[in-house]
């Protein structure tokens, strides 16, 4: 019989080097999505489904749509959020609604899947500015290395802790925080 743990201890196995990708903004490596799915698949099988739970977001002002994952393995399930860019045209009509949908819910399975262990951090933790008010399990989310996804500006203290503080999960400066994340972790 197949048990949770068991899964959960192959799932989480570290990845290897050779499929780690250097990142586009070109500060470390990630592991791409195919690459956690191929794992899904051949560990887990017919014990792991997701779904995408509610409608997708789309936010104009920043060209991004936010999606919300419900990833299951056996009896348990967590939640993740997915973000995607699109495009749109001349006439402010979105022309890759599809794909953007579809990226915005693989980054949410990618999401879900770290609350269960899977993956690595995507940021070097080799040099730490972490706040003394941070617990050691928060410590490895705060590093040097870290960019405004916007701006691609190293982030300052007083950044990391605004991130913090307001609960945001995505790299940006103060400047260029979007004004729906503030809205929404003000409620």
């Amino acid at each position: 019989m197949t048990t949770f743990n068991d899964l959960i201890d192959k799932l989480c196995e570290p990845f290897p080097k050779e499929v780690h990708e250097p990142r586009y903004d070109g500060h470390g490596t990630y592991i791409p999505i195919h690459v956690y799915l191929q794992r899904l698949n051949e560990v887990a099988g017919e014990y792991w489904t997701h779904e995408r739970v509610g409608e997708p977001i789309f936010y104009m002002e920043d060209k991004l749509v936010h999606t919300v994952v419900k990833v299951s393995i056996l009896n348990r399930s967590h939640m993740g959020e997915g973000f995607s860019k699109f495009q749109v045209n001349d006439k402010g009509k979105i022309i890759n609604r599809h794909y953007a949908i579809r990226s915005a819910t693989k980054d949410g399975i990618r999401d879900a899947i770290s609350f269960f262990g899977m993956g690595k951090p995507l940021q070097s933790t080799t040099r730490s500015t972490t706040p003394s008010s941070i617990t050691d399990d928060q410590q490895s989310f705060f590093t040097t290395d870290r960019t405004c996804v916007k701006c691609n500006v190293a982030l300052s203290e007083h950044d990391l802790n605004e991130l913090t503080t307001l609960k945001i999960k995505f790299d940006y400066c103060t400047d260029h925080i979007p004004k729906h994340l503030k809205k929404k972790s003000t409620l």
